[in-house]
This record gives C-alpha cells, structure tokens and sequence, in this order.
C-alpha cells in the first residue's frame, strides 16, 4: 500500500528545507559555471590586449621602416646623382688633350651655356634624382588621391601626362560628377613636360606662381610643389629666416647662447669675430668645449646672401663645422 506524504504534516522547517536544498544547490550549480566561462573570458581578453599591443608596435616599427626606406632612397638618389658628377668630371679630365673649346663645351660654359647648379635656381641638379618618372604629385595640383586617379586612367608618367591633351583630362574628371568640380588641370601638361625635360629651374619658377595648379590664383610667391617634395624627402634642408641652427655646428642650446649674446641673426653671426664668439661658448662652461666656430662666419655669411648651394656644398667637407 502506498503512503502519501502531506506537506502539511511535515514540521514547516521540513517544507522549508525541502525548498532551500535545491535553491542552494541550483545557485552553487550556477555559480561554478559562472566561474568557469570568467576565467575563459578574462583568459581570452588577455590574450586580445596582448596582441593588440603587439599589433601597436609593430605598426610603430613599420612606420619607422617607412621612414627609413625614404631616407635610405634619398640618400640613394643623392649617391647616384654625384656619381653621375664624378663621371662628368672623369670625362672632363680625360678629354684636356682636347681643344680649349671642347673642355669648355664639356665644363658647361659653351655659347653662354651655365652650369647644371647654376641653371637649378639654387638647387644642386643632384637633388632632382629623388624625384622618379611616376611622380605625378611634382606637379602643382596633383595630389595622392588624383595620382591614383590619373594611373586608373592610363596616366602613369609625365611624359604621359605632358602628351595628354587638357581637354582629355577635363573629360575624365568631368565623369566623376562634382567630385573633382573644383580641378583645374589646364596647366598640369606644361608642368609634366618640364619635368620631363628636367627644366627643373623653369618648373620652380612657374610653381612659384601658381596655387592648386591654377595660374593667377596665387596671390605672393610661395615654394613650389618640387621643392615641397624635396623637403618631405629629406633632400633638401629648410631654414626659417635667420635660424642659426642653419649653421653647421650649432644646435638648439647654443643658439640659445648666441640669442642671449645678441647674435640673433645670419648678418649679425657672419660679423661677429670668431674670437668672440669663443669667448661666449667658454663662459658657457666645459660642456662646450668640443664646439669649433671657425666656419660659422662664413657659414652665416653665405646663408645671409641666400648662397644656399654653396653653403652646402662648403658644409659638405665640414665635420661637425669644422673643415677636414
């Protein structure tokens, strides 16, 4: 015979019981789980926070590898560009049992010709090697976005860009819709062919006087896209007017040594004795013992009268500001 228990004959802390065990089982059940899937969760986030970092730096020794493989490719273009001087000069040398014309004609100097550094308003032809046939952005108006733009359209080297026709070129943007409405390219042709031609000299001066590419827009000279470029890459150094540091040898403290002399510009600098200028660096203490200012007169006199490519070619047998 089967019995039937009542829970309303149990004692109430019986019925109270029966009730709990479960609970406290079902949330100790829980609670176990709950741990588990916590260390999962805080396991998996570490891991995550881990290689985000790693991803962090590596994109930060990217970057630097960027930054280095463009100044390596600088520094490339400048080798090659004296090393295509040297072989100039060899020949130079080797033709001097020629007649004095030849030699002449050889030197750049025949029917009135200048030198190549000459012809380069101020900028050492070397220089111009960093900047390659598929530069499209040399030319004033260009940008990353429209090189992409233009490549996409078969536009790919100056010498395509000089042959294109303006009107072509119209035509593609136009297809774009009001994307590029504001793009005027009537000058970019004649901007691509003198860098084709490396009439560098001309294309600077001509960029002088545009802005975006547009001619009449500009409302004073500025510094042209080439030399823009120059700069971004490191080929070229560029100095705010009467910044001493400009001077092989000074750096930012004794700039400040200078400043606090009264030496505040490239004029005043060139025409200070060096004696003088030793005496400033020696009250200064031991810690300028090192610095040499036998060139800095002379180096503040040629950036003074704006001689920046003698200036470098002088600074280029300096070490330190001081002559080899």
């Amino acid at each position: 015979m089967i019995s039937l228990i009542s829970f309303c004959d149990m004692p109430w802390w019986c019925v109270f019981l029966s009730w709990l065990l479960p609970f406290l089982l079902g949330l100790l059940l829980g609670w176990a789980l709950w741990a588990r899937f916590k260390r999962m969760f805080d396991k998996l986030d570490s891991e995550y926070r881990e290689y985000k970092l790693k991803c962090s730096r590596t994109e930060e020794e990217l970057k630097k590898c960027h930054e280095k493989n463009n100044e390596y490719s600088s520094d490339i273009a400048i080798l090659k560009g004296r090393i295509r001087e040297c072989e100039k000069e060899l020949e130079l040398n080797a033709g001097k049992s020629n007649t004095g014309k030849d030699i002449l004609t050889a030197a750049g100097f025949a029917a009135g010709k200048t030198s190549e550094k000459t012809e380069m308003a101020g900028i050492a032809a070397d220089k111009f090697a960093a900047l390659k046939e598929d530069n499209l952005q040399v030319v004033e108006g260009i940008g990353p976005k429209m090189k992409e733009f233009l490549n996409k359209n078969g536009i790919k080297t100056w010498s395509d860009l000089a042959s294109s026709d303006v009107k072509d070129i119209q035509a593609l943007l136009d297809k774009e819709g009001n994307k590029y409405r504001i793009i005027d390219p009537q000058t970019w042709p004649t901007q691509a062919a003198l860098a084709r031609d490396g009439k560098w000299d001309k294309l600077i001066e001509m960029q002088k006087k545009l802005s975006g590419g547009k001619k009449g827009q500009a409302k004073h000279l500025t510094d042209s896209k080439v030399e823009k470029l120059l700069i971004k890459m490191g080929v070229l150094k560029r100095w705010k007017n009467d910044d001493l540091k400009a001077v092989e040898g000074i750096g930012t403290k004794i700039e400040g040594l200078l400043h606090s002399a009264g030496i505040k510009t490239w004029k005043k600098l060139a025409n200070t004795p060096v004696n003088k200028i030793q005496d400033i660096l020696d009250k200064a203490g031991k810690r300028y013992a090192l610095a040499d200012p036998g060139t800095w007169p002379k180096q503040a006199k040629l950036a003074a009268e704006g001689k920046w490519s003698e200036l470098e070619e002088y600074q280029d047998y300096l070490k330190g500001g001081r002559e080899k």
